[in-house]
């Protein structure tokens, strides 16, 4: 079978690495164009673009596939067999669909139809869902709304940031990606809906969950708001990784990693009453600095411990040397 590979991020390089290694023959890739990034806002290729090129795979990139014709055009005279999309950021046209002869298959890092959209893995940990997965499924003109072929879910650990949960799922996209290939490569000749009877597809209307949209993140949704509650701060936290943020005396801190400030030898109804005696003091106010424990920062319900945090223009550091760096003394307040 032809492919041609369509994505961007590190996530959809590493299902492209796994799809050649396995000995499939992918002969274009379609990504995003070169952005600016870094201090230096100088132009770098996408993920996908390093990868293609590592692996001396032609790389075609486009602002808008719905208004590009003349890519448009090398697609329709390439004559793929199948048209793989891992996190590729556009939304592709019917024409585009339509295209190869084996069908336009997408692995989307949710368990559909929640969180279909942009975002899938960073609304699933801010949301504090149980578990995730991943879904290959049949493309069509809705977002992220064709039938499943493939699925597989992983439960979502208090210890998963956005980093370690999105490694885990892109392991997962590229075995069953390659499973797929192998069920879609036995469909040859068939129509669409002949091919999605034999794949046994599921309709996501039978599918268990509720329809759920994973918006883009802005960088308004990075900033963190101490007035809400302890575990909620901590799933925004772990689910922006490495970019939720505060201000204090109007410099930007990333706050990188954070745990609840529990006394695991006292009851749930001690730890209540702890949490009632401190609704004198107002959320993002410092209430301990030490050595030992580093920075505790107090929420609407509980307080929480920075342990890993970077000052703007600094490394990363853990949050006793963060207060040094700043200079805070308890009472001082983050987010101002």
């Amino acid at each position: 079978m032809k492919i041609v590979f369509w994505g961007t991020p590190k996530y959809a390089a590493e299902n492209l690495n796994s799809i050649v290694k396995a000995g499939h023959e992918v002969i274009a890739v379609v990504t995003q164009p070169d952005k600016k990034r870094g201090r230096g806002k100088s132009l770098s290729p996408s993920p996908v673009k390093e990868a293609a090129e590592d692996l001396s795979i032609p790389v075609y990139s486009t602002y808008s596939i719905s208004k590009d014709q003349k890519t448009k055009e090398i697609l329709i005279n390439l004559k793929a067999d199948v048209y793989l999309v891992v996190a590729f950021g556009q939304i592709l046209p019917k024409e585009i669909l339509d295209q190869p002869n084996l069908g336009c298959w997408n692995s989307h890092a949710s368990l559909l139809p929640a969180w279909r959209g942009a975002a899938p893995i960073q609304w699933s940990i801010i949301n504090d869902d149980a578990k995730t997965g991943v879904c290959i499924m049949s493309m069509e003109e809705g977002l992220d709304t064709g039938p499943v072929i493939e699925q597989e879910s992983t439960i979502i650990k208090d210890t998963d940031n956005l980093e370690i949960l999105t490694n885990r799922l892109s392991i997962m996209s590229s075995k069953l990606l390659l499973i797929s290939l192998e069920k879609i490569k036995l469909t040859k000749g068939l129509n669409k809906s002949s091919r999605l009877n034999q794949l046994n597809a599921i309709p996501q209307t039978k599918l268990k969950g509720t329809p759920s949209y994973a918006r883009q993140i802005t960088k308004e949704d990075n900033l963190i708001d101490w007035n809400q509650k302890a575990r909620k701060i901590i799933k925004k936290i772990k689910g922006l990784y490495p970019n939720a943020y505060t201000y204090y005396n109007s410099k930007r801190i990333k706050i990188l990693e954070v745990f609840i400030s529990f006394d695991k030898n006292q009851s749930k109804e001690s730890q209540d009453i702890k949490s009632q005696s401190n609704k004198h003091i107002i959320p993002g106010e410092i209430v301990m600095i030490n050595k030992k424990n580093g920075l505790k920062i107090m929420t609407k319900d509980y307080p929480i411990i920075i342990k890993y945090a970077q000052l703007e223009g600094k490394k990363p550091t853990d949050g006793y040397t963060l207060s040094i760096q700043t200079n805070f003394s308890i009472n001082d307040k983050l987010g101002v």
